[in-house]
């Protein structure tokens, strides 16, 4: 595994409890605040701090330097008027509860146990969400035009973003940290294969592999195929299964 992807890459860090995901999900969104409102902001604040959290060579108390990161940029953007106090988390809390991967779940579940309705969200993605009733406003939010795609015995999908990090945020919550990383963007468009292969999951050479590169104009997610030995499950039971590096093709449910 190269050093870059090494860092990058979900198996190489211990696994995130509740608090690092949220304090994940802080740091990209106060990024992006920051980012957007760099004109009001003018020479009072560097956004480069946040921008730097996506080099991934932190200390061993990243954890510790990234929230005091947040709170301070939280701070500045809520002195500067661009963000309220609470605004940060009104969002986050939007996406625990009703924009997220567990979206992504239902209709993967869905489409293992319906094949008619599999063939419609393959055909028309948008009208196949609108039959199971996930939340309204689903189409916004970094959700339009979104398209599925499924993967076989004979074909493996994946789904990366060559130009910046565009991802299905209603079905998938807001995208991981290396799925932005430029070693993972470049290296999964010119070798899939081996890419795949740093994540421990090895592709056989009869299968082939296609990558899907998400935009604005068209944000992509993946359907897994589903986990043999799971015939007597219920749609709920197998929602359990469904993982988001499943429906983004790095990992297998």
């Amino acid at each position: 595994m190269s050093a870059d992807l090494e860092r990058s890459t979900p198996g190489s860090a211990k696994p995130a409890d509740a608090s690092d995901v949220r304090l994940s999900r802080r740091n990209l969104l106060l990024a992006s605040s920051a980012a957007a409102a760099a004109p009001a902001l003018g020479t009072a604040v560097s956004v480069q701090p946040a921008r730097a959290q996506q080099r991934f060579d932190y200390p061993t108390d990243r954890e510790t330097k990234n929230a005091a990161r947040a709170l301070a940029l939280e701070a500045i953007l809520v002195e500067k008027g661009i963000i309220t106090g609470n605004s940060v988390d009104n969002v986050l809390s939007f996406f625990e509860t009703q924009m997220g991967p567990f979206n992504g779940a239902k209709v993967v579940s869905r489409a293992w146990v319906d094949p008619a309705f599999k063939a419609l969200l393959v055909d028309d993605t948008p009208a196949a969400i609108a039959q199971i009733g996930l939340p309204k406003g689903m189409a916004g939010a970094e959700g339009e035009h979104m398209r599925a795609v499924a993967n076989s015995p004979t074909v493996h999908n994946l789904v990366i973003c060559t130009l910046c990090s565009c991802y299905p945020w209603p079905v998938l919550g807001l995208p991981p940290y290396w799925y932005k990383d430029p070693t993972f963007r470049a290296r999964s468009a010119r070798e899939p294969r081996a890419v795949l292969k740093e994540f421990g999951l090895d592709i056989a050479p009869s299968v082939q592999i296609k990558t899907w590169d998400s935009s604005a104009q068209i944000r992509w997610f993946v359907v897994p195929e589903r986990p043999p030995g799971t015939d007597g499950m219920s749609e709920a039971d197998l929602a359990k299964l469904v993982t988001p590096e499943g429906m983004m093709g790095v990992a297998r449910v």
